[in-house]
């Protein structure tokens, strides 16, 4: 994490935001305990000084592992010793092997295997091993509640943003969805479990790819995605833009900038008595002669936001004299939602709902 100070147009003295980030070079960026205390200090940092909390996502969820120095002692008592898919009966540990082990690493109670004493596992606990080191389990679920907790404070009290960089998982992708305001990259899928493990869960293959559960053409269509980005340096370029709307702190009006269009300009533009784009309106366009018509915000201020949700409004945020504004405006013409197809339901088919230009339906409005 850190706490930055960026010169822009609109704060060329500087304005500091809170940047948190996963390194996915270290454990697949997965969060353990540490990385959930140290996540939940920085946003808590960020909400104490009223700064903008920016959160880079690329990560593979609450770390859940294994306690490698006990993978090579544990044995299993099979029900069917000659037909090992019938099952086992337990897990076990043979004596010499369990007298090597530190108090607290397992749980276990003495029973006989084939005339041999061995130590039946009740629960492996891990403790002081070097591989739980910063947890694998049940305390990394309980610090991913902890910065739930917290990300959802922090979207109550400063201004959050996600860029979804990479794959995000559980935790991850639930951090995205709880700061609200989410900028996804075209391969950066938000999923609760991979596709392998879903297949394993329905006994047979029925998804391809991390992007037919969590990918854009998902995340676009339902409003979690905000804003659509090609590239890291798109991205990034979408977070600037994005704070050039928003005050450098909680305490602070929006900044306001000399206007690029007078104040008191015509606006050209002139709505038809048909349906039309109302984004013509609101940011100017072109003829088809070339002419060009200026719209109500000052021009090449105007940003759309959820373009492919509630597609019968049309929101997002503009300058108009150099003062920042948020935009709503109703689509005067008609439209189509795209319900895709379930690929778990072979009888699912893709739906196209035609709606209404004026009309408020359950997602737009």
């Amino acid at each position: 994490a850190w706490r930055c100070t960026m010169r822009s147009p609109e704060y060329p003295d500087g304005r500091e935001i809170v940047l948190i980030a996963n390194d996915v070079t270290y454990q697949a960026g997965s969060f353990g305990v540490d990385e959930d205390v140290f996540f939940q200090k920085a946003s808590e940092y960020a909400r104490k000084n009223g700064l903008p909390r920016i959160y880079i996502a690329c990560n593979s969820g609450a770390r859940v592992g294994l306690v490698e120095e006990l993978k090579e002692f544990v044995k299993a008592k099979w029900s069917d010793p000659e037909n090992p898919s019938k099952g086992f009966d337990f897990l076990y540990i043979e004596e010499a092997d369990y007298s090597k082990l530190s108090e607290g690493t397992v749980q276990a109670h003495e029973v006989e295997v084939d005339g041999k004493k061995v130590y039946q596992l009740d629960a492996i606990i891990g403790m002081d091993q070097k591989s739980t080191a910063g947890g694998i389990g049940v305390e990394n679920l309980k610090g991913s509640g902890l910065i739930a907790g917290e990300t959802a404070r922090a979207y109550n009290e400063v201004f959050t943003l996600s860029y979804v960089t990479g794959r995000s998982v559980g935790i991850g992708a639930y951090l995205n969805r709880l700061g609200q305001r989410v900028i996804q990259m075209v391969n950066g899928p938000m999923i609760l479990t991979g596709f392998g493990a879903l297949n394993k869960l329905l006994g047979r293959s029925v998804y391809t790819s991390q992007d037919q559960l969590g990918g854009p053409q998902v995340m676009v269509p339902n409003g979690v995605t905000h804003q659509l980005v090609q590239s890291d340096q798109e991205g990034v370029a979408a977070i600037m833009d994005w704070l050039s709307f928003v005050p450098k702190d909680t305490y602070s009006p929006p900044a306001m900038m000399a206007p690029q269009d007078p104040v008191d300009r015509d606006v050209t533009f002139t709505p038809s008595k048909t349906p039309y784009d109302p984004r013509h309106m609101l940011a100017g366009t072109k003829t088809l002669e070339g002419q060009q018509l200026s719209g109500f915000f000052d021009e090449g201020t105007f940003k759309e936001y959820l373009p492919g949700w509630g597609k019968s409004v049309i929101a997002g945020r503009a300058k108009l004299g150099g003062i920042p504004m948020g935009v709503i405006a109703v689509e005067t013409r008609s439209v189509e939602r795209r319900i895709p197809a379930d690929p778990a339901n072979p009888l699912s088919q893709e739906v196209i709902e035609p709606q209404a230009g004026q009309v408020w339906f359950p997602d737009s409005a």
